[in-house]
């Protein structure tokens, strides 16, 4: 059962927005039958269910059944308040005291959930993992995890009988919660590539935006008076830090290290699904272009104030979803825009893309028909002309509708059409998620007049961009650590600096 939930993930990992869910699902089950309006509709969000795919048994620590259960706290003359802040917070849900855990939330996330919210959460949470785990023992290590400069984040270990599983809760400087998730992260992760030189460059943490939805990032500079090219990187769906960490992988940081030891400069952030999650999950009116668009144009937005950034070479590069919208970033970018890198970007709708993922991993024996049946009937709603995000069609369970409202007729290449901002267009052609023989056809048909699009296909690439055996990637492949090649990094490096705009 778990290997059949683990591909099931991978292959919505695409697509699903913050608020969808990847789990095995039941077609008799119905979130309405909770009877809470949609801004509480917390059954559907990664937090709660997060990508269950990927909890398997064995990426966890395994727990000795006679262990000493319960709160194991570092034991310090003077308990560190945000370790102690965190604590009290889980505590007080589990103990049902959702009126104190409510009270020690930001101002932010109180506009966000209620008590309602928190005991329907925390309730639901317990439920799904002691189904999967057995019985919930209680909190093991609390410890600080990261600090950036929007949040400092404690790691909060729930054990249960078969597993521990963090839980991270974000909090802002006046030790009040602001966000909280479970950690997506699966590993072990691929080592540092090969082919980086940390001698060749500098690295400081940088803010994107401001308020309620403020983005750490890390922007990676070479060594040197400049001023150098610069590459934004967005990422695809879900919930992603600034490495784009996922099963195995760090694509971004390859990326970066890669790109940056070349003497370009990149800069990546925690995604706003990633570090705002609760507020994301919370807010009925959540869209693609507040996931992805407004982000990664307020990142290119700080570039121009860096002194050792050459503000009329400021590339984006999008992945996956990031980069089916790049034709949209283009469109609201009120700067004259240099170009952009898509990396396994659809040319279609993301519906029409996903439809594809479940005809191939029914096809390979993946995944049950009646799964296969549940998700592409879903799916299949969204190609409907009259579909509403403010009054979806009756069974229609992918998380919010308004997302889906904002991203079902995006079409990347027919957008692209009338756009005149140099691209070039990278894929794997294993790529099971993005197909190449049908994407790429799409995309130079519609910028067949267009000359100055350059194409570059990879035979031994998937999704990732991580090399691999056969004549299609499968997702069991995801599990291997590996890095991006630097072959990639030399066709992105030597584009960005034959200065494409040419002007």
């Amino acid at each position: 059962m778990y290997k059949r939930l683990l591909v099931l993930g991978l292959a919505l990992s695409l697509s699903l927005p913050a608020t969808a869910f990847a789990n095995e699902p039941s077609p008799q089950s119905n979130s309405t039958d909770l009877h809470f309006n949609q801004q509480e509709r917390i059954l559907n969000s990664p937090n709660l269910l997060i990508r269950e795919s990927l909890y398997e048994p064995s990426r966890f620590v395994q727990q000795d059944r006679n262990a000493e259960k319960g709160p194991v706290i570092k034991s310090k003359k003077q308990q560190d308040r945000f370790e102690q802040n965190a604590y009290e917070f889980v505590t007080d849900l589990h103990t049902g005291n959702y009126k104190q855990a409510l009270k020690s939330t930001s101002r932010a996330l109180k506009k966000s959930i209620s008590e309602q919210w928190l005991e329907i959460y925390w309730t639901t949470l317990l439920q799904q993992f002691q189904a999967q785990f057995g019985a919930f023992y209680g909190f093991g290590k609390v410890e600080m995890e990261e600090i950036n400069r929007v949040h400092t984040n404690v790691k909060i270990e729930l054990q249960f009988e078969r597993a521990t599983i963090p839980f991270i809760v974000r909090m802002e400087r006046s030790g009040k919660v602001d966000d909280f998730l479970l950690n997506q992260s699966t590993g072990p992760f691929a080592s540092e590539p090969e082919y980086s030189n940390p001698e060749a460059f500098t690295e400081k943490e940088v803010v994107i935006g401001k308020g309620d939805f403020a983005l750490p990032g890390t922007l990676s500079i070479p060594r040197g008076k400049g001023p150098f090219p610069v590459v934004v990187l967005v990422h695809g769906s879900g919930a992603s830090n600034e490495d784009e960490a996922v099963f195995a992988f760090k694509p971004f940081r390859d990326l970066t290290h890669g790109l940056v030891s070349k003497g370009i400069a990149v800069l990546r952030y925690n995604k706003r699904t990633y570090e705002h999650s609760v507020k994301i999950t919370a807010d009925p009116n959540h869209t693609v272009d507040k996931e992805t668009t407004d982000d990664a144009l307020l990142a290119t937005r700080l570039l121009e104030k860096e002194k050792r950034i050459d503000d009329e070479q400021i590339y984006v590069l999008g992945h996956s979803q990031g980069g089916m919208m790049v034709p949209q970033m283009i469109n609201q970018d009120k700067r004259q825009n240099t170009g952009a890198i898509i990396m396994g970007g659809p040319a279609r709708t993301i519906q029409d893309v996903v439809l594809d993922q479940f005809d191939y991993l029914l096809s390979t024996g993946q995944i049950l028909p009646q799964v296969y049946e549940f998700y592409t009937t879903q799916y299949e709603m969204l190609n409907d002309p009259d579909f509403s995000g403010e009054n979806p069609p009756e069974g229609f369970q992918l998380g919010q509708a308004m997302f889906w409202d904002s991203i079902n007729d995006i079409r990347a290449a027919e957008m692209a059409k009338d756009q005149s901002e140099p691209l070039l267009i990278i894929q794997g052609e294993r790529d099971y998620q993005v197909l190449s023989d049908v994407e790429i056809p799409i995309w130079k048909e519609e910028l067949s007049h267009r000359h100055n699009v350059e194409y570059k296909l990879y035979p031994k690439l998937n999704h990732f961009f991580t090399e691999g055996k056969g004549e299609m990637s499968t997702p069991q492949e995801y599990m291997t650590p590996a890095n991006i090649p630097e072959y990639v990094i030399n066709d992105i490096a030597e584009w960005v600096k034959s200065d494409p705009k040419g002007e």
